[in-house]
């Protein structure tokens, strides 16, 4: 592995670490930071399309674990389940709802694993 790839690995990981700070703080602190944008859709995709897709390079080169991996597409699982009900897609369902504080929560969990 050269120093580029470990570069590239590191920015990677730190990307993942910004992505789950965003995706687990308070709904008002999200929609503060994201304004402008469809919130819930934004960290939605995010999510699955940044954050995962880099966390399955960084298992694929030993820097995350099968279990950390799994906390990932939990959460995707999650946020596709979410996505067949349009309700839970606004500003107010980001604050009120139970499913957007469980993804906050397992946001969390996979930010402490990640130290």
């Amino acid at each position: 592995m050269t120093e580029k790839d470990v570069e590239e690995l590191m920015l990677m990981h730190k990307r993942i670490i910004e992505n789950l700070e965003e995706f687990s703080m308070p709904a008002k602190q999200q929609m503060e930071k994201l304004k402008g944008f469809a919130v819930t859709d934004e960290l939605a995709s995010d999510f699955s399309d940044i954050a995962l897709q880099y966390a399955k390079i960084l298992f694929e080169h030993d820097w995350l674990t099968k279990e950390q991996l799994d906390m990932f597409l939990v959460v995707d699982k999650k946020l596709e389940g979410m996505s067949n009900n349009k309700d839970l897609w606004s500003n107010e369902a980001l604050e009120t709802s139970i499913e957007w504080a469980e993804c906050r929560e397992r946001g969390k969990e996979i930010l402490k694993t990640l130290g």
